[in-house]
């Protein structure tokens, strides 16, 4: 467990090295901000329609991928254009923990415990529980599946606003339902799936400062909430004890690319 929070660990302190550094905040800033953290945090087992095993079955592994976030890198280029590091990537990770049941139940958990990451200190955690209703209804050929997920995750780091000392932080949940189809061809399992996702984020910062422009809000802090369509797309190798799997998805018009490497029965 040590080792595979180390891995994690080092992966996710290569994108946040640094801090983004946000400030003047307009309403479609926030708006941007939100759908780029959201997608990076959205409930991702990366897995297929299909349960772990007709009757029981489980997986423990780690998954860990990237989120484009050119809204992001573009707010903090425009506050300081001598910036090095757009931080035009956001990086998710975190140990993940499936269980099937009879009836074609998943259980499904992933978690990053908190760290600090360069700059930046984050923490995640996401549920899911999904249904194969073809092993229910008998349906050949297919696996189809319906997924309601929730994720929570915090982002805070330390900036220099106005000559103040400030913590930043950003609080953001998602929950949503995705619809999902697979197909198994012997150790290769192609899946896709489709949904509708709604995000809450609240964005930040103490002291006497704000980081919001003054014409969006006077406050320290201030949240959006919004719901998108979701759209994704993979496969998994089912490698005897061994799962690899790879995964495109698209949601709050973000594209995230992720990986998973697993092991169960």
């Amino acid at each position: 467990m040590k080792t595979l929070i180390t891995l994690i660990t080092i992966f996710s302190t290569s994108i946040y090295a640094a801090s983004p550094g946000l400030d003047n905040i307009s309403q479609t800033d926030l708006d941007n901000i939100s759908k780029e953290f959201s997608a990076n945090f959205v409930h991702r087992p990366i897995a297929p329609a299909s349960p772990l095993g007709d009757i029981f079955g489980f997986e423990v592994g780690i998954t860990a991928g990237i989120t484009d976030a050119p809204e992001i890198a573009a707010i903090a280029k425009r506050e300081d254009p001598s910036q090095s590091d757009p931080f035009d990537k956001i990086a998710h990770a975190g140990l993940l923990g499936s269980v099937s049941v009879p009836f074609g139940i998943t259980g499904e958990m992933i978690l990053f415990p908190e760290r600090e990451l360069g700059d930046v200190t984050l923490s995640n955690y996401s549920l899911g529980l999904k249904w194969t209703f073809s092993k229910t209804f008998g349906i050949p050929l297919v696996d189809l599946a319906l997924r309601g997920h929730f994720s929570s995750s915090q982002v805070s780091y330390s900036d220099t606003i106005d000559s103040v000392n400030t913590n930043v932080k950003v609080d953001n949940s998602t929950y949503g339902a995705t619809l999902l189809a697979s197909m198994n061809f012997l150790i290769v399992e192609p899946f896709v799936g489709i949904g509708m996702v709604t995000r809450d984020t609240e964005l930040s910062a103490n002291g006497n400062v704000t980081i919001f422009d003054t014409n969006f809000s006077t406050s320290t802090s201030a949240s959006v909430d919004d719901t998108s369509t979701q759209f994704l797309v993979g496969a998994q190798l089912n490698l005897a004890l061994i799962n690899i799997a790879a995964q495109y998805e698209n949601v709050f018009g973000t594209n995230v690319t992720s990986l998973k490497f697993s092991v169960g029965f």
